[in-house]
């Protein structure tokens, strides 16, 4: 049964690139919080980081999505003060993109020092899945509401978020999280991320931050 795009929503703010009241709905959170990311590249223009890695300049693109994360105080303080579980499933396309490659690892790996949980998954694997439901980016709270990002694909911006709270359609996306939270595997596990050259690398860097060897 295709369950995305919803159908039945209530209309998001959208603006920057972003969700206006994201930070509203997350603040309710008392349990977990899950995010599906399907496009191989988003569009954030106006963020620094973004704009070094447009450029090419792949180090300071990971510093500075680094130092972005793990600015975002509001967010993980909240859920390590509620217990809140934060569980992100990236689908990859495979050859792995450049904005994977050179920019979302360095996010994903500030996340997981922040308590994330990052999962990859092979989209290949889920293609029956894709097929049945049409599924795309979404995010979960709490199992009671959920969010459906709709993105304009060919520049890669948030078009639109819709809001979903009828009970019946947040379970059918809920099951759907948990069955990709099964089938995926934590980034630091995968072979998408450590037979990758950046991947290698990054994890070396890291264990020379903290003064160990993988």
């Amino acid at each position: 049964m295709r369950i995305y795009p919803p159908t039945d929503y209530l209309p998001l703010n959208v603006t920057g690139g972003g969700i206006r009241e994201f930070m509203q709905l997350f603040r309710q959170l008392r349990r977990r919080w899950v995010k599906v990311e399907f496009l191989q590249e988003y569009d954030e223009s106006g963020f620094s980081g973004y704009e070094a890695f447009k450029r090419g300049y792949y180090e300071e693109a990971a510093r500075l999505v680094r130092e972005m994360v793990k600015s975002q105080d509001e967010i993980y303080s909240h859920a390590r003060r509620y217990g809140v579980a934060m569980t992100r499933v990236r689908v990859c396309r495979l050859p792995l993109s450049s904005y994977l490659l050179n920019y979302e690892f360095a996010a994903y790996r500030a996340d997981i020092e922040c308590g994330e949980d990052i999962r990859f998954i092979d989209e290949r694997e889920i293609s029956d899945l894709i097929a049945e439901t049409g599924i795309s980016d979404f995010l979960v709270f709490d199992d009671e509401k959920v969010v459906a990002l709709i993105y304009d694909l060919a520049s890669s911006t948030l078009r639109e978020a819709r809001l979903v709270e009828r009970p019946e359609l947040v379970e059918q996306y809920v099951q759907v999280a948990d069955r990709l939270i099964a089938l995926s595997t934590p980034m630091l596990n995968s072979p998408l991320y450590l037979e990758s050259r950046q991947g290698r690398r990054q994890e070396a860097a890291y264990a020379v931050r903290n003064g160990s060897a993988r």
